[in-house]
């Protein structure tokens, strides 16, 4: 049914692949996921009991990546 060929070059990697037509026609006719818009109000203060001193939690998180 799948039929799929691969094409290798001279070291035996594989450079290309044929497959039957009806398999990429129904490959292009995947239509592709809906993106929602992100409601910043639903997210807005979400941490805020949470994260009692922001400034340091993020120069804690800042001072993770100085390797010196």
């Amino acid at each position: 049914m799948n039929d799929i060929q691969y094409v290798y070059d001279e070291g035996g990697n594989k450079v290309s692949v044929i497959i039957p037509l009806d398999l990429w026609e129904r490959t292009l006719q995947v239509t592709p996921p809906k993106i929602r818009s992100c409601k910043v109000k639903e997210y807005y203060g979400i941490y805020r009991d949470v994260i009692k001193d922001p400034d340091t939690v993020a120069r804690e998180l800042r001072d993770e990546w100085n390797r010196t």
